[in-house]
């Protein structure tokens, strides 16, 4: 009933705009046709179907369309061009119907909405979107998600949940710096298996035994959807908590919202957040003035940085958080970096051969072309932590460190090769006081920001644990 009320709608509305019954048809079909190729292909790479929050992303295709494009495939575009263009030549030669038939289907869509309303409501939604897509179907499913999350009962609660984060109220006690790293699709490769190098991981071994606290990491988002681990870090709130918001949880942010950030403020800090990309990018720019930071230093602020593949790399980013901490001295810093380098698409990349041979022991052959490329980024963020870690051991004012991954890279084809899929990326949280030795604790990203309270007052923590967890890491 919901998916036949949903496409009358979208029938109804069309020909009362108009008044060409053909093309309104055409167009409902095209509709589903685009959103279930566009769904499919999405899933192929990301493991998630289309949700409704994806359509508020839309326009970022033709801004940003080496993000999108490349994992829809030149066949699914080519369909996809020629049904838009079959609904335009039937709107060119349709004439359009009398005034009383396009009245009528207005009506029909005033009928029709709030049916659409009170059907999705009635639905036992899980908000796990492949699930709930097999269980209804799928554009039964993308409307109930549709108009329950855009409902102003989920903004209400949106505002709700935000005020709970546990950075709504207080401020630190100390006054450490605090550098938090998200390293784009970050997570320790040699999980796959022993055919994986461990040079790529040198600087994060040694960060990893000489931290306050490391892990594995439980995230939100799985090869790409950066924003959800993003969110999470920042504010605190778990996925149940943000309701429908969890899919994209920026869409959401239109006013004053409590975050780590905020917490820093209020004790004094100076908040800043560093991205080497454009910061209209999924919103940040608006969000991060909502979220309490006083600065955002977007690609604007990397115009002399080298970059790596077709991003800013990761080392230029190291030096802009150095050169943060190097011009902060009268004031405690928080500054928030999210590296770029790492970014997919992986597959149009190019990979030398030979290139493999010192990141893994898989072969050359194609299968591994996406690996070799995404061990040679890793390279680059261990450089990163290096150069960090390093830079922060000869510093005399204390500071704390906390690097994580935001998700697992987008490699289908090589974790179906292996036959594996990771779900969790890593972290660390090292500082240059104290003394630690790595425990380990494996968390959810919404913790981070709790972990690294305890860090700024906890001066020693050694216990059996540790030192069991110490005995078994990498050399």
């Amino acid at each position: 009933m919901l998916h036949l009320a949903a496409l009358a709608v979208v029938t109804a509305a069309c020909m009362a705009l108009t008044g060409r019954p053909l093309f309104s048809m055409g167009v409902a079909l095209v509709l589903i046709g685009v959103l279930a190729v566009v769904g499919n292909a999405k899933y192929a790479s990301l493991r998630e179907p289309l949700v409704f929050s994806d359509l508020s992303l839309f326009s970022q295709v033709f801004s940003h369309p080496r993000l999108y494009l490349p994992f829809l495939g030149f066949g699914k575009l080519a369909i996809l061009l020629v049904g838009i263009a079959a609904a335009a030549g039937a709107f060119i030669a349709e004439r359009p119907a009398a005034l009383g038939q396009r009245g009528i289907a207005a009506v029909v869509t005033l009928i029709c909405v709030p049916v659409c309303i009170a059907l999705s409501r009635r639905l036992p939604l899980t908000l796990q979107p492949f699930p709930d897509q097999r269980r209804f179907g799928f554009f039964s499913a993308f409307v109930a998600y549709l108009i329950n999350g855009m409902s102003l009962a989920q903004r209400r609660a949106f505002v709700r949940a935000a005020a709970a984060s546990p950075f709504s109220s207080g401020c630190p006690e100390v006054q450490p710096d605090v550098i938090v790293v998200q390293s784009e699709s970050y997570f320790d490769a040699r999980r796959l298996g022993e055919g994986v190098s461990g040079a790529p991981y040198a600087h994060f071994d040694r960060a990893r035994r000489e931290s306050f606290e490391q892990g594995e990491l439980a995230v939100p988002a799985w090869g790409a959807n950066t924003m959800r681990s993003e969110f999470a870090m920042l504010t605190g709130l778990t996925s149940a908590a943000l309701g429908y918001a969890r899919f994209y949880p920026y869409m959401f942010v239109r006013r004053a919202c409590a975050s780590l950030a905020g917490y820093f403020r209020r004790g004094g800090y100076r908040s800043v957040a560093v991205h080497p990309y454009y910061a209209d990018f999924f919103g940040r720019r608006r969000a991060f003035a909502h979220m309490q930071f006083d600065s955002f230093l977007d690609i604007e602020h990397f115009d002399d940085a080298s970059c790596v593949g077709p991003y800013v790399g990761d080392l230029a980013v190291a030096d802009k958080l150095i050169s943060l901490l190097q011009a902060s001295d009268d004031k405690p810093m928080f500054a928030f970096a999210i590296t770029m380098e790492n970014h997919g698409p992986l597959h149009l990349e190019t990979v030398a051969c030979g290139e493999a041979t010192a990141r893994h022991t898989l072969g050359e052959d194609a299968r591994w072309h996406d690996l070799t490329a995404y061990l040679r980024h890793v390279e680059n963020a261990d450089a990163m932590i290096g150069r960090l870690t390093a830079y922060l051991r000869q510093r005399g004012r204390p500071t704390v460190l906390c690097f994580y991954g935001d998700h697992v890279p987008a490699m289908s084809s090589v974790f179906d090769a292996l036959e594996t899929e990771p779900t969790r990326s890593d972290y660390f949280i090292w500082r240059n006081f104290g003394s630690d030795i790595g425990t380990r604790r494996d968390v959810g990203v919404e913790t981070l920001g709790s972990t690294i309270q305890r860090a700024m007052t906890h001066a020693d923590r050694v216990d059996t644990d540790s030192r069991n967890t110490l005995q078994q890491m990498p050399a």
